[in-house]
């Protein structure tokens, strides 16, 4: 088993429009990637806003979790977990901080990506304070009843519709921009949703491969609240 990575996302497409590449160049080379879904349920016991046409309404959360676990496939994602949250209802708050406190310590990753922290979307913003902090949390000797102290060496932001300005790392995903892609039409649902998005998804892959001299790439940018520890995960 290879060192895990914890992918922290909103909604179900979420990692696969921001990282799928990076997602699957990381599950080729052995690295054990989980994605935590803040509005998704392992069970489908839940309603989701998200859908296009009124008679998907009963239906949609058993079929965005049948995609989820598609692309998951195709992305080569070990696990991914779900916190059944309602969409729109992210909330920084206690209960809240505190799985996300656990879920790092149980797993206890070399390194989190999650949205970045000026994304216009609700759900994106609170999820990207609740990893960044927890992160702090999860190394501190505090909580004992949550699990052992875990120092995550790193923290990276991920683009899904606000790019960022100046990105820390861009990485070629030439190689598994397919994949990418394939994952994200494996969203059938979302497609309608977001019409237009699979031309966007390969236009900013176009523009990242550009910075760097190669057809397609990811942008990510570090996290400053607490030193990244000596870690050169996103040098592939």
């Amino acid at each position: 088993m290879g060192d895990r990575i914890l992918v922290f996302g909103a909604h179900s497409d979420d990692e696969t429009i921001g990282l799928g590449g990076t997602i699957a160049r990381l599950a080729e080379i052995g690295y054990e990637v989980i994605v935590i879904t803040f509005c998704w349920s392992e069970t489908g016991e839940w309603e989701d806003s998200g859908y296009a046409r009124a008679e998907w309404r009963g239906s949609i959360a058993m079929m965005r979790r049948d995609e989820a676990l598609k692309a998951d496939e195709i992305l080569g994602i070990r696990k991914r977990i779900g916190l059944g949250l309602a969409v729109q209802g992210v909330v920084n708050d206690r209960a809240t901080y505190q799985r996300v406190v656990k879920i790092i310590r149980e797993y206890r990753p070399i390194a989190i990506f999650t949205h970045f922290y000026e994304d216009k979307h609700r759900d994106h913003r609170a999820v990207s304070a609740l990893a960044e902090e927890a992160r702090w949390k999860a190394a501190e000797n505090v909580l004992a009843d949550l699990g052992k102290p875990w120092y995550t060496p790193a923290l990276f932001f991920y683009e899904v519709t606000e790019p960022f300005t100046h990105p820390s790392h861009v990485v070629d995903i030439t190689e598994t921009f397919h994949k990418k892609l394939e994952a994200m039409q494996a969203f059938r649902s979302q497609l309608e949703v977001l019409p237009g998005i699979l031309d966007y998804i390969e236009g900013l892959a176009k523009a990242r491969g550009f910075l760097i001299g190669v057809k397609y790439a990811e942008a990510f940018l570090d996290s400053h609240l607490l030193p990244q520890k000596g870690i050169k995960l996103l040098e592939l």
